[in-house]
């Protein structure tokens, strides 16, 4: 978008304008929708309607312009439960944009991502970016994108799981004592992890480690069978127990086999 960059040390897009000769910032933005936004706003407040429309005008010629009313319409992309955060879209292309209070559709396109529309609610910009897909990238394409977002764990038939511990010696500070489980930081939630088909598929995102690790281990029957989970189980059943053993002095290595920064 016009008056739009991306700002390295900032790490965030940010708009500015030309006023009086002098660059003037208008501000910081997560995404550069909001601040080709604000820099229309900004154009409109200092230069006027006539100017606004002027650079629009200016950018018709090289404007990606979205005609779907040849495609039919195209049931949405849903999103896997392990892709959608809490208030986001659960169809794929979609999200909300805060600044304008609406939804909206995007879709990558020669590299560059190009804009769809707004809309009142997400399932109306899902079934508009079904359509970009088809008729931008193709029928197979779209068959493909559902093809990837369709695995999604289902644990309403398995029963609950005794979850798997580690051993002692496995547990790093800070990480779960489960096998399975992991603290997201960035989502401040415990997420449980199963590897099928040589992919990490998400289970869900659980406000404390024993419920993660109970649908890890409910996972497991349900992908692997019951044979895996006892498997699981023994694998992780040594635990060194030293609390009846006395202190002992290290064993000290020769000097000729301590290499630098080693114990």
């Amino acid at each position: 978008y016009t008056g739009v960059s991306f700002d390295k040390a900032m790490n965030k897009w940010q708009a500015q304008i030309s006023i009086d000769g002098k660059q003037r910032r208008i501000g910081y933005y997560e995404n550069e929708e909001e601040g080709g936004a604000d820099y229309a706003r900004a154009v409109f407040k200092y230069k006027g309607q006539g100017a606004l429309d002027k650079a629009r005008e200016a950018k018709e010629e090289n404007s990606f312009a979205f005609d779907l009313r040849d495609i039919p319409p195209q049931l949405p992309i849903p999103k896997s439960a392990g892709h959608i955060k809490e208030g986001a879209s659960k169809y794929k292309g979609v999200y909300f944009n805060k600044p304008m209070k609406k939804w909206q559709t995007q879709i990558m396109i020669a590299g560059k991502s190009q804009f769809i529309g707004y809309y009142d609610n997400d399932e109306e910009a899902a079934v508009d970016y079904a359509r970009a897909v088809v008729k931008f990238k193709g029928q197979g394409a779209l068959g493909k994108a559902r093809d990837q977002n369709s695995f999604i764990i289902d644990l309403s038939d398995v029963p609950p799981q005794s979850p798997i511990s580690k051993s002692e010696g496995r547990i790093k500070e800070g990480a779960s004592k489960y096998t399975g489980v992991s603290f997201d930081k960035r989502m401040n939630k415990w997420q449980g992890k199963i590897h099928i088909d040589g992919k990490n598929r998400l289970i869900g995102y659980y406000e404390n480690e024993e419920e993660a690790a109970v649908d890890y281990a409910r996972a497991v029957v349900k992908f692997k069978g019951q044979g895996a989970l006892g498997k699981a189980r023994d694998q992780n059943s040594f635990i060194i127990d030293l609390s009846d053993v006395p202190p002992q002095s290290p064993i000290s290595k020769s000097e000729g086999r301590i290499k630098e920064g080693a114990s």
